[in-house]
């Protein structure tokens, strides 16, 4: 892009730091123009005419007549053109007055010991430690759009994971993420996006016509949305994301409870059922039907005697241990079953037994072909959001495999656009591992974040708060949007570091007949941005703080940089997605979400109903054909399990 195009993209940004000054110079140079032209006129007009100048009438006609002849005659009318070029000439004559003479009262010191950190935002230094795209054609690179405005974005290519924290109603779908998803999508990479279905409804038209397969994950009931089996991954990972640690000092109860819940999950998996029932609903059932015998000291009896049926060498068997040596008759073991009935609750519920029933999306074709898949936020410490954290630990194990097939690295580039995941209120495990392992890979990971305590679920009792900053510090771009916690402050205020100040002090002293003076300067270190600064910033007004560190990013450019932000339609995004003012945003998306139900009304689906065998205690030849084989290899291959990984999650 032409550099003179960025200076008009950056010229509100340069004026802004001597705005005051520049100001106090137009009106003074205004002031000087009037009153002084009209004296000057006459010479001006001889001089142009090559006449002979009269200099005693010259000076005989200056008087208060002067100025109300010159300026109510239209006098002044051939004169123009000369007159602004006074009236520029002394603008820039007093402005660069001001600005020298603020250079030599700054406090601030270039290079100082104390500290020299500084906001870039000079238009030269921006582009040369960043990528620019102006959105036109096919970007060589791509990543998390940092600024955007009329002329295009503003990103770094080299800086692979990044987190932005914006408060509610910050503007992070309008200022951010519908520019980086328009960037994503013109570079052809693959997308996961979470958030709010303003960002479904607003681009995955456009998706769909660049040739992207689109799928939904949605669950409360968007037309059309793709369902998700859960329990055909990963059984010990799917414990823990369903049956999480939550600070408390014995950790028995949740670990006994995962290992029950894995033997389960496994008797359902292998079991010689339909595909369709190897659900979590079917655990459920199991689980629920399974601990509610007769006998009031062992109510768990009916599940532990069908489990030992199926014999030690059966994959159920050996995780089960807990439940087979107590499981229920006691209290420590009823705690355990009460825990697990808990986490398992919301698989009996009708609605969520529709969408995780069976899968009609594939993973490996996620990462395989070229899709974008939207993934639809709960609100924050809804239960059901369980279900989005076992898909993105689930999405992550696959993408491993692939890479491993692929020499190391995912077929497309892709990239999870992670609008709202704090609202999962639980460490998901994958996000560490992607941030630390993500860059070879070509996966990349960009949190949205509404504070910092949105991420305290990464920390483990008693780190001190590690696992968060472990978190954090594997990503190299931290973007302060709008703060609004005390703690956000702070810890940005660290981020962004000092600069070195000066500071005048001056002394007097009297005797007897004479007297003296002195001034001295000393210099300090005081915070590039203060606190209390980040309570005052307005994104569309004073943009966004980007902090890139050194270790993470390219060298040359790490710093703290401000760029500008524009809402979406008046930036490149606009006209990709066909975006409008907010009444016409509001039309194209009820208009998706219309077209959506429409074509979801010719998909009738009728919900499995869970399977569970019948618990006969005491004649265990009946119902042969509900007990899941000894050997899980004789299941044909209809209802076999995908794969056996869980053994690569055994603790």
């Amino acid at each position: 892009m032409p550099l003179f195009r960025r200076r008009r993209a950056w010229g509100r940004i340069a004026v802004g730091r001597y705005r005051s000054s520049a100001v106090l110079a137009a009106v003074f140079a205004v002031i000087f123009d009037v009153a002084c032209y009209p004296i000057v006129a006459p010479v001006i007009a001889c001089a142009l005419a090559g006449a002979v100048f009269d200099w005693p009438s010259w000076i005989d006609s200056i008087g208060p007549d002067l100025w109300l002849a010159f300026w109510a005659s239209g006098a002044w009318l051939p004169h123009l053109p000369p007159m602004l070029a006074a009236l520029a000439l002394l603008f820039l004559v007093l402005f660069g007055y001001a600005v020298a003479k603020d250079a030599e009262t700054a406090r601030e010191v270039e290079g100082g010991i104390y500290g020299d950190s500084h906001i870039v935002r000079g238009v030269a230094e921006l582009g040369r430690r960043n990528d620019f795209w102006d959105g036109n054609g096919t970007p060589g690179k791509a990543g998390l759009v940092l600024g955007a405005t009329g002329e295009g974005y503003w990103f770094d290519s080299s800086v692979p994971h990044a987190m932005t924290c914006g408060k509610t109603g910050s503007g992070k779908t309008q200022l951010q993420n519908l520019e980086t998803m328009h960037l994503l999508m013109a570079a052809g990479w693959n997308i996961v996006s979470t958030g709010k279905p303003e960002v479904l409804e607003l681009t995955a038209g456009k998706a769909r016509e660049m040739g992207y397969e689109v799928a939904v994950l949605d669950l409360t009931g968007y037309p059309g949305a793709s369902r998700y089996d859960a329990a055909v991954r990963t059984a010990r990972q799917v414990a823990v994301d369903l049956i999480p640690l939550g600070g408390e000092k014995n950790t028995y109860f949740p670990k006994a409870a995962r290992n029950m819940l894995v033997a389960c999950i496994l008797v359902v998996c292998t079991a010689d059922i339909p595909r369709r029932q190897k659900n979590l609903a079917s655990v459920a059932a199991l689980v629920e039907r399974g601990t509610a015998g007769e006998d009031p000291k062992d109510p768990s009896a009916p599940l532990k005697d069908y489990i030992r049926g199926l014999g030690p060498t059966h994959p159920a068997f050996s995780p089960a241990s807990d439940l087979l040596g107590d499981g229920g008759a006691t209290t420590a073991g009823k705690n355990v079953v009460s825990t697990l009935k808990e986490a398992l609750g919301i698989f009996s519920d009708g609605a969520l037994r529709a969408i995780t029933s069976e899968s009609t999306v594939s993973i490996r074709d996620l990462i395989e072909k070229k899709t974008v898949l939207y993934i639809e936020m709960l609100d924050e410490g809804d239960p059901y959001s369980v279900v989005y954290t076992c898909f993105l630990n689930q999405w992550w194990q696959v993408a491993q495999r692939v890479c491993k097939e692929g020499g190391g690295r995912v077929p497309h580039e892709t990239a999870l656009v992670l609008d709202e995941i704090g609202n999962l209120n639980v460490r998901v495990a994958c996000l560490p591992a992607i941030a630390t392992l993500g860059r070879s890979m070509r996966l990349h990971e960009y949190l949205f974040v509404q504070n910092l305590k949105q991420l305290n679920a990464y920390n483990e009792p008693g780190d001190g708060g590690a696992g968060r900053d472990k978190l954090v510090g594997s990503i190299g771009t931290k973007v302060a949007l709008s703060l609004s916690e005390p703690e956000d402050f702070k810890f940005f205020t660290a981020l962004a570091g000092k600069r070195t100040v000066r500071s005048m002090g001056t002394s007097s002293q009297n005797g007897s007949g004479r007297s003296s003076s002195g001034t001295s300067y000393s210099e300090t270190s005081v915070p590039l941005i203060n606190e209390w600064e980040w309570q005052q910033r307005i994104p569309i007004r004073d943009g966004l703080i980007a902090i890139k560190g050194g270790e993470n990013s390219k060298p040359g450019r790490e710093g703290v940089f401000e760029f500008p932000l524009d809402y979406a339609s008046r930036t490149p995004a606009g006209a990709f997605f066909g975006l409008g003012d907010e009444e016409a945003e509001r039309r194209k998306r009820s208009a998706y979400y219309a077209r959506a139900k429409a074509s979801a009304q010719d998909e009738a689906y009728e919900v499995p109903e869970p399977w569970c065998p019948e618990f006969n205690v005491g004649d265990k030849t009946d119902d042969d054909d509900e007990i899941a084989p000894d050997d899980v290899f004789k299941a044909d291959e209809e209802n076999a399990t995908f794969e056996d990984e869980w053994a690569a999650w055994d603790e």
